[in-house]
Parts: C-alpha cells; sequence; structure tokens
C-alpha cells in the first residue's frame, strides 16, 4: 500500500509540474487555438490538423484517430511504452523521485530486458570508440575517418569506433557477462557448431545509432576493403527498429527546430561530413528507403524536408517512391539532386558550405521533380502520358484536401499536355475500392462520434465537466432518466460513484478512470468544448433539468398507465401534470 502511495504521489507530482503543452510541442508542432494548441497529429495521417491540446484541462484529443489521455497517454502511445515505463521516463526527465518497486511482472521484465540492451550497447559503442581513439589495432580506423576528412571532435560527439578484423574482439570484451543478451542485442552471433559466440562487426568502422534521447541503440558499420556487403546493421531488436529511426536526428533536432526543415541523406559520413561544415539539420535512413514512421517522426519538428540523393537512378527511383508518402502525411517536401559522381560527403569537402547551400536553395518541389522525370522518359507522346497518368492517378487520389488535388491536377494538365477534364474523368473513372471504403468508414465514425449524441445528454454532460458541483442537485432530481446515449450514462455512473466517494471531484478525475475505454473519447471531446453555462446560469439550468425530469417521468407514467389499462392512475397523474403546468 505504501508503494502505491509513493507511485502515486509521484504520478500527482508529475501532473502537477509538467505543462502538457511543452511536453507535446517537444515532439509535434503547436499552435494556438482558443483556449487549446492544436496540430497534425503524430499518430495517423493527416493534413488538417485535428490534433488538440488543453493546457488548462492537462489533456489532448484527437478528433481524426480518436487517442487522447494526459502527459502519460501522450508519451506511452509516442513512445510506445507501458505506464510504469513512462512514469519512469518522465519522473528522469524532469527530476521527479521514484518509489524503489516493482512493476507488473510482464512490463518489469520488458523494461529489464530494455534496460540490459541499452547497457550493453553502450558498453560496445564504449569499447569500439576506446579501439578507434587509443589502441593499436584501432589504426586502420583511424585511417579510414583521416581520409574522409573527419576530425576528432566529430569522431567524439558521434563516438565513433572500430572493430578489429577478428572474430572473438567483442566477445572476448564481453566474457564473464550475460553472452545470450549480447546477442539478443546483435553484437554477437552463435555459432552453428560447438558452443561460443562470434563477433556480428570484424574489419569494420562502427557508427553507433542513437535515440532523440541520446541513448545507443544499434549500430551500423562500415567495410574499409572491397568485401560485402558495406555496410551491416544491427538487426532488428526491442530498442532498434530501421524504419523508424533516423541517423543523428538526436544531435539535430535543436536547430531542426529553429530552421523548421531537415535534410535527408543517404549516409552516416554524408552526415558528419556536413555536421563538420558547421550544418546541423541534417539526418540519414539507415539503409533503408524513407517510411511513413521516418515522415512521421520529422514532421514533429520541422515543416518542410529537403531529400538530397546521388544523381544515379537508385537515387531517383528512392526519391520517386517517398513523394506518396509525403504527400500523405501533408509534409512538404523538396529534392536537391548533386551532380554526377557526388555525394553531400565529396561535394561539401569539394566546393564548402556555401557551395552546399546554393545547391540546396535551388531545390525544387518533389511532385515536380517526378513530374519532370517522368517526362523527360518520352515527352508528349501519347504512349508515355498514359504512363505517367497510370502512375500518378493514385496519387492524386491519395490526396483528401480538394484544393491541394486540383493544383496538383492543374501542374501535371501543364506538364504532360492533357486537359485537366481528361485528368479529371480518368480520376472518377479510377476503380478505387478504398474509395468507397473510406466514405463507409467515415459515415461510420459520423455515426459514432460525440456529434451523434442528442436531446438532453450533450448539455447535461457539459453543465456537469465545466460545474461538476452541479452533480448533487442533478442527482437528487434523478437526471439520469434525461440520458439516451450508453456511453454518456456510462460517464454519468462513473460521476455519481466519484461524487459518493470523494464529494469534491473535477472531470479530469473521471478521466483518469476511463482512459481506456470508448467512453474516454466521448468525455475528452466534451471536455474540449466551451461551456454552455456561465457561472450565473447555473441555477437556471438545474431548474430546466428539473421540469425536464418532472415532464418525462409524468410522461413515462401516462404512457405506462395507458399500457396497462389503468384509467384510475391515468386520470390522477393528468390532474397533476395539470397542476405542475404541463401540457396535457
Amino acid at each position: 500500500m505504501i508503494l502505491m502511495d509513493s507511485y502515486q504521489s509521484a504520478k500527482e507530482t508529475l501532473k502537477n509540474a509538467v505543462n502538457i503543452v511543452d511536453l507535446i510541442g517537444q515532439y509535434v508542432q503547436l499552435k494556438k487555438a482558443g483556449q487549446n494548441h492544436i496540430g497534425l497529429c503524430p499518430f495517423h495521417s493527416e493534413k488538417d490538423p485535428s490534433f488538440t491540446v488543453s493546457g488548462a484541462k492537462q489533456m489532448f484529443h484527437c478528433f481524426g484517430c480518436k487517442k487522447g489521455g494526459d502527459i502519460f497517454g501522450f508519451w506511452m502511445e509516442y513512445h510506445k511504452v507501458s505506464f510504469p515505463q513512462a512514469l519512469e521516463d518522465l519522473a528522469e526527465k524532469y527530476h521527479v523521485p521514484m518509489p524503489k518497486g516493482t512493476f507488473d511482472p510482464a512490463e518489469k521484465k520488458t523494461k529489464e530486458l530494455k534496460d540490459v540492451l541499452l547497457q550493453i550497447n553502450e558498453t560496445a559503442a564504449g569499447y569500439f570508440h576506446d579501439l578507434l581513439m587509443s589502441s593499436k589495432k584501432g589504426t586502420p580506423g583511424r585511417n579510414y575517418f583521416e581520409k574522409r576528412s573527419i576530425p576528432k571532435e566529430i569522431i567524439m560527439e558521434f563516438k565513433l569506433g572500430y572493430a578489429p578484423n577478428a572474430w572473438d574482439n567483442l566477445s572476448g570484451h564481453f566474457k564473464g557477462q550475460d553472452l545470450a543478451k549480447a546477442a539478443e542485442a546483435g553484437l554477437i552471433i552463435p555459432r552453428e557448431k560447438g558452443r561460443g559466440y562470434y563477433d556480428r562487426f570484424r574489419g569494420r568502422v562502427v557508427f553507433p545509432i542513437f535515440n532523440i534521447k541520446s541513448q545507443v541503440i544499434g549500430f551500423g558499420a562500415r567495410v574499409l576493403d572491397h568485401s560485402l556487403p558495406k555496410y551491416l546493421n544491427s538487426p532488428e531488436t526491442p530498442i532498434f527498429q530501421k524504419g523508424k529511426t533516423l541517423y543523428g536526428l538526436h544531435s539535430a533536432v535543436q536547430k531542426a527546430r529553429e530552421q523548421q526543415r531537415l535534410v535527408i541523406v543517404e549516409g552516416y559520413t554524408d552526415v558528419l561530413a556536413l555536421r563538420k561544415h558547421g550544418f546541423s539539420e541534417v539526418v540519414a535512413t539507415l539503409g533503408t528507403a524513407l517510411t511513413k514512421d521516418h515522415i512521421r517522426l520529422m514532421k514533429g519538428y520541422i515543416k518542410e524536408a529537403l531529400v538530397v540523393f546521388d544523381s544515379d537512378t537508385a537515387g531517383r527511383t528512392a526519391t520517386m517512391k517517398s513523394l506518396p508518402l509525403f504527400l500523405a502525411e501533408g509534409l512538404p517536401a523538396k529534392v536537391m539532386i548533386l551532380p554526377d559522381n557526388d555525394d553531400p560527403d565529396t561535394f561539401v569537402n569539394k566546393h564548402g558550405l556555401a557551395g552546399f547551400n546554393a545547391l540546396l536553395d535551388r531545390a525544387v518541389p518533389m511532385f515536380d521533380f517526378y513530374l519532370d522525370f517522368k517526362v523527360s522518359k518520352g515527352g508528349e507522346m501519347i504512349e508515355n502520358q498514359i504512363e505517367i497518368l497510370k502512375d500518378i492517378i493514385p496519387i492524386l487520389l491519395s490526396l483528401e484536401n480538394a484544393a491541394q488535388q486540383s493544383f496538383y491536377i492543374q501542374r501535371v494538365a501543364a506538364k504532360i499536355g492533357v486537359a485537366e477534364a481528361g485528368i479529371m474523368r480518368e480520376l472518377r473513372r479510377w476503380n478505387d475500392p478504398r474509395n468507397e471504403a473510406d466514405k463507409k468508414r467515415a459515415l461510420r465514425e459520423r455515426l459514432n462520434s460525440s456529434q451523434a449524441i442528442a436531446g438532453d445528454d450533450m448539455p447535461l454532460l457539459n453543465l456537469l465537466i465545466h460545474h461538476p458541483a452541479a452533480i448533487r442537485d442533478l442527482v437528487c432530481f434523478n437526471c439520469k432518466i434525461l440520458l439516451s446515449h450508453p456511453l454518456v450514462i456510462e460517464i454519468f455512473d462513473q460521476m455519481v460513484d466519484l461524487y459518493k466517494e470523494k464529494t469534491s471531484f473535477s472531470a479530469a478525475d473521471i478521466l483518469e478512470k476511463m482512459e481506456t475505454k470508448p467512453a474516454g473519447q466521448y468525455l475528452r471531446e466534451a471536455m474540449l468544448a466551451p461551456s454552455i453555462y456561465s457561472e450565473t446560469m447555473v441555477e437556471q439550468a438545474l431548474k430546466e433539468f428539473e421540469d425536464r425530469v418532472l415532464k418525462k417521468s409524468l410522461n413515462d407514467s401516462i404512457v405506462k398507465a395507458r399500457q396497462d389499462g389503468d384509467l384510475e392512475s391515468l386520470n390522477r397523474i393528468l390532474k397533476l401534470k395539470k397542476v405542475k403546468g404541463q401540457p396535457v
């Protein structure tokens, strides 16, 4: 009991200490909108902001995907962690003492595994780094970084390292520790025959990969000769997923927020070369194509992405594949193409930061780049026009914003020499079953949304949220009989239970009990709505609700008396209704 009280105390201290707008604002771009803040939801694709944060109520809610909650709910959803882990993370971030104790057994096991993997990675990163910096074994790595003009300060900032060309250097370094856990971290590999392990990274320079909290979650490594694979990454682990991670983001995020942009390059050394020249807002993918998770991660910090790819065919193809993702996530993107035989590393070392920035200033919108590339393949021949439309119509259909779609239709028409009306006809004819599914889903959402709550439900709920002291009178009047929506009834019942338990309460107290329930969605949306009743109107509102209860009670009694054929009761109720001034 003492432990639970201590956790509750830490939780309440955090809720009082942390401003939810400031916390979420570190991950989502928020704008003031009346009493609230709004932004693009980090949990689903949208182009118009439906993600709302209330500083006054210390809660967030997305009217699109319906996710919402308090500071802990956001942290859990954004970082994909359990409540105990969120509590611990936030306590560490905001320097709130946490009690020592045990979590739920499953959660404890997951947390302990992640902590162990992070510690193992940190140990390995230190080992590789020390070898590079001060051991004779690290000479090949030092020679490589010297050849690439990577200075010592960058090597130290990014904790670069070297893995000697031997089978058991790292596994020997871990001797006496839990080698099975080191294997789970992807650093060593079990031998197929016999007992023991061998090193995954051998004869390679090593690039530790950090998460946004500057913790080492994985590694990338490059060979120093012509053997394959040229690059080797850590495998997927509970703390490392390539499709959700960007190299260098931990060190780029502050400048990215200031500049409201991120430059995306292909390789680790591209990031390091630009950092060396003083360009900070740069990240790289980890040998994978850009994913929606990458873009969703970035759009919390920036308003524009600039994609820098080599001029070869592979670079152009990768760029074009990312266009639908940027459009779907509503993040504007431009493309910068480097001269032949150059990558960001070689280019910035030859032409300096001024030359790189000049090329960056000439970056073109990704949609234009896509069209130019398609047109360049076949001019305005009818076959090429058909091929372009076949490729681009699904992209146009994915644009939910009508104005944006119209704008791009004009661009396509002008580029390929096809009338806008013809493109519009093709859009209407295109057999996209998703359209019908989307319409049905949208209709279902509208019918199930809080907007579908009618009658006295929403006014009564609004009164209780903004004037919770009214619960006493509403319970006395038996106002529950006015409610019809099952989720509103569930909220009302919770409020009554809490009122009986502690007399004084707030809507936030109720939300805490209903956070994961469907009714929690309705409660959050109702909490974000402004008060219908001012303080001076509360008494009058209570009187009106009392009258409605009386009217409904009498009407229900009349219906029952008629159904039972009880004329005596019916006449008595009709007389009572007349005395009360109710129309008969």
